[in-house]
């Protein structure tokens, strides 16, 4: 007797443990969420890139939790990146419990999963902001936008009675740390950028600052030839001005023999000019033609000789064919 007695203790205390066992979970968004039915489902785009942005409750309760889906679905050969949203600066009042990314493959095409699980923190409304998908050929610089609307889920105030009320375990910790490990892969790619902007900024400096290379200066010949023509067209001899003509003309010629031959012409006497053309063999050649040009011009502008247009004409074209025949062997003589 005193056994069955304690039978019968035995069998009515494990009776309510049985009971617990047997009865069913009282139905909440987080273990909804995790079924495949979303209340929420908007795609965006069509033909290469496709974005689909999905959630799984419209309607919550503080105690419950639901899940966001974001699926890009690229044809073979295009890029795309996700919308850039980060827990809870973008979507207020949120907790960023579960996180996972998976990519496969469908025929031609690639589909590429962000899943996040996510609780409110109070009662209200949750709302997930204007978000945007950038996508481009992988050959291609030039970007394409989705534009993706926003999305509101209505949070409601869990009743204090009851079964409502369920301990969940903690979630999150190893998620949240990928998704930093995520964020951390980027800083390679950002202090490369920094690095191959650093280089150009230095190359453009080092290109301003170079030394410069200064041209050689042009031939004796040629400035010579050049103020010819600018007496030519200072109409000297058409206006009669004897004196400053032939000063300029021997000035010119004088320039150029120092120039191209070494020699000071122009700190000497016509009569000194002349005794030094030995040390110059091709100007020397010339004596005969230079001789009387020179005593011209010394006459005009020391004896006041008057010269007509003739003569100053004659004058202007001995200079020119002197520089045109002594160019050749520019420099030689030195």
């Amino acid at each position: 007797m005193p056994r069955v007695v304690l039978l019968s203790l035995v069998s009515l205390t494990m009776l309510p443990v049985l009971v617990s066992c047997d009865k069913e979970p009282a139905p909440g968004g987080g273990e909804a969420a995790r079924g495949e039915a979303f209340e929420i489902s908007k795609s965006y785009g069509s033909g290469p890139v496709k974005f689909t942005l999905e959630v799984s409750a419209k309607s919550i309760s503080t105690a419950d939790s639901f899940i966001c889906r974001m699926t890009m679905d690229l044809a073979e050969g295009y890029e795309a990146e996700f919308p850039d949203v980060a827990f809870p600066d973008d979507v207020p009042g949120t907790v960023l419990t579960r996180f996972d990314e998976h990519e496969k493959k469908e025929g031609d095409r690639r589909l590429q999963i962000r899943e996040y699980e996510i609780e409110p923190e109070f009662e209200g409304t949750i709302k997930f902001p204007t978000m945007e998908v950038y996508y481009r050929k992988a050959a291609e610089v030039k970007e394409d936008r989705l534009e993706i609307e926003p999305v509101e889920i209505t949070v409601t105030a869990t009743e204090l009675g009851g079964d409502a009320i369920a301990f969940r375990p903690a979630r999150g910790l190893i998620e949240t740390d990928r998704i930093e490990a995520m964020q951390r892969r980027i800083w390679p790619k950002v202090l490369g950028a920094v690095a191959i902007a650093a280089a150009l900024v230095v190359a453009v400096v080092w290109w301003a600052r170079r030394p410069k290379v200064e041209p050689p200066p042009p031939p004796a010949h040629e400035i010579a030839l050049k103020r010819l023509r600018e007496l030519e067209r200072s109409d000297l001899i058409g206006r009669r001005k004897v004196e400053p003509f032939f000063v300029a003309v021997t000035e010119i010629v004088r320039d150029y023999i120092e120039g191209a031959f070494g020699l000071r012409a122009p700190e000497q006497t016509t009569e000194e000019f002349l005794a030094g053309l030995a040390t110059a063999r091709e100007v020397a050649r010339h004596r005969e033609v230079l001789q009387p040009f020179l005593t011209a011009a010394d006459e005009v502008k020391f004896a006041r000789f008057d010269a007509d247009e003739t003569a100053m004409r004659r004058a202007f074209e001995t200079a020119e064919r002197f520089v045109r025949q002594t160019s050749r062997t520019e420099g030689s003589e030195r």
